[in-house]
């Protein structure tokens, strides 16, 4: 009956002291809860705190300033691009003179005259560079000039011409190698400026075209030799004039002779 009772006290005794631990542990636990909840309020309040600290330090923002503006009566900036200098042109070498410029400048051409009718026989042609007229711009030794041109390219004279016809030299008539006989006519064409001749076959057309086919302007060796020519005469020949003849080995013609 004792041990029963024994039992039983000793089950009380123990649940009181557990509910004296788990008390404790309550009391405890919600002491700690408050404590967690206080410091977690501390900690809300600093940050609003700093948050709006913050906020009211932070500087306003700069505005940014713009172009003013403009006033009424100024004027417009200008759209049109102002035009730049444009360079100077760097001058051209000149260049060096040929020989068709020289003929350009008026050089001076060779020439004939008729020598004395009575030293052959009628119907007979002698151009000679000894004939009358002698040149008087720029002769050779006295008479024509071959080699640079004697009578100035301003002069105007008729162009002694040649055709080719086969013709025997009459028997009377005296030949040497200053005045040999062509084998062909000789005539001229109206008087021209020699500067307008700027070539052979320029002044042969003008032969051609006044005198006929086959008619060409006469050549200082169309004599076989040099300085005079005979042949048959035809139109355009007469006494007191000079005449346009051209060599082909030298620099005596209006479109190759050096300047005058």
């Amino acid at each position: 009956m004792i041990r029963p009772l024994i039992w039983i006290g000793a089950g009380l005794v123990m649940l009181v002291i557990l509910y004296n631990v788990f008390a404790r542990y309550s009391a405890h636990d919600a002491l700690v809860r408050a404590e967690a909840r206080q410091v977690a309020g501390s900690s809300g309040d600093a940050a609003a705190k700093s948050v709006k600290r913050t906020t009211v330090a932070a500087p306003s923002p700069v505005p940014i300033a713009g172009p003013g503006p403009t006033p009424i009566d100024a004027p417009a900036p200008s759209l049109v691009a102002t035009p730049m200098p444009m360079p100077m042109p760097m001058p051209m070498p000149t260049p060096a003179p040929t020989r068709a410029d020289s003929a350009r400048k008026v050089g001076r051409g060779l020439s004939f005259a008729l020598a004395d009718p009575s030293t052959v026989p009628v119907r007979i042609a002698h151009l000679a560079c000894h004939g009358e007229p002698v040149p008087l711009d720029h002769p050779h030794r006295g008479s024509c000039n071959p080699y640079e041109g004697d009578t100035s390219c301003r002069a105007v004279l008729p162009i002694a011409c040649y055709r080719s016809s086969g013709a025997a030299a009459p028997p009377n008539l005296e030949q040497d190698f200053y005045k040999g006989w062509t084998h062909g006519q000789l005539g001229a064409t109206k008087p021209i400026m020699g500067a307008i001749l700027t070539s052979e076959p320029e002044a042969s057309a003008r032969c051609e075209a006044e005198l006929g086919a086959g008619w060409r302007m006469a050549e200082f060796h169309d004599g076989g030799g040099g300085w005079g020519l005979q042949g048959e005469r035809q139109d355009g020949l007469r006494a007191g004039t000079r005449y346009w003849v051209y060599i082909n080995d030298q620099h005596g013609n209006c479109w190759n002779s050096p300047p005058g």
